[in-house]
């Protein structure tokens, strides 16, 4: 009889770009080595799948690719010296019984298993992945919006004031609404069907990840998607020019207990 290769797959190939937000989410049951359950389920997917590679850091990306500043030591003052200012202006201009929390929890919805191309249908990157979906809102989306216009709407850094102008010009506002969601794994493209499957997915939340498997929506237990809601714990700058591998933590700050102030 054949059995699967127990060989490890390729590492990720797709060469991604620019900065990046992470935010991050609280975790529970911290183990001895400091990692909670958010962490084990990125190592226990990438074990299962036989993965080249685990996600180095469980999150939910608020921006990505970020180019539009001059170098690195611009893109971490900004993070540094106004990320936190923008979150705090947001949440009094909010005004409501969550004045103070610096990010608005996130919910699930369900989860995602599949596959895109790069220049196809709309695809940015050559992958397969795996991903609890989370819910936006109006006050998700002002945060993205603030964000967005912090690193994005900046004047572009040109000895040509007129080229500084038009390069303000060409980032618009936000034309498509926040899909926030938590991956669990990513693999090449060709990994969607015989290793990466919905099914696949689903037994390994269901047999190694006991905190996410409310999310699936016929939960032995019937606590439905509703049930997972996380309290964003920080905010992250992340290096994500190249390869998966070569990703970095630049900088970031966490927020203290429950997201407040």
């Amino acid at each position: 009889p054949s059995f699967p290769s127990l060989q490890r797959h390729p590492p990720l190939r797709f060469v991604f770009s620019g900065y990046s937000l992470w935010l991050e989410l609280e975790q529970t049951d911290i183990d001895d080595d400091g990692r909670g359950d958010l962490d084990r389920a990125m190592i226990d997917a990438a074990d299962r799948f036989r993965l080249g590679g685990a996600i180095p850091s469980p999150h939910v990306t608020a921006l990505y690719g970020i180019e539009t500043v001059a170098d690195e030591e611009e893109v971490r003052r900004t993070f540094r010296e106004n990320v936190r200012r923008v979150l705090l202006e947001e949440a009094e201009r909010r005004g409501d019984e969550d004045v103070g929390k610096l990010w608005p929890d996130l919910a699930a919805t369900g989860i995602v298993v599949d596959v895109e191309f790069d220049g196809v249908n709309g695809g940015t990157m050559d992958m397969a992945w795996a991903e609890v979906s989370l819910a936006t809102s109006p006050e998700h989306e002002a945060l993205i919006d603030a964000l967005h216009e912090l690193f994005y709407r900046r004047p572009a850094f040109s000895s040509s004031p007129s080229l500084g102008e038009e390069k303000k010009e060409e980032y618009a506002p936000r034309s498509e609404p926040w899909v926030p969601h938590l991956s669990l794994c990513y693999d090449n493209p060709e990994g969607l069907g015989p290793n990466l499957t919905r099914s696949s997915v689903e037994d390994l939340m269901r047999e190694k990840c006991p905190t996410l498997k409310c999310v699936l929506d016929d939960d032995v237990d019937g606590d439905g998607s509703e049930n997972f809601t996380r309290a964003v714990r920080g905010i992250s700058l992340w290096r994500t020019a190249g390869t998966m591998a070569e990703w970095e933590c630049l900088d970031r700050f966490e927020f203290p207990s429950g997201g407040t102030t």
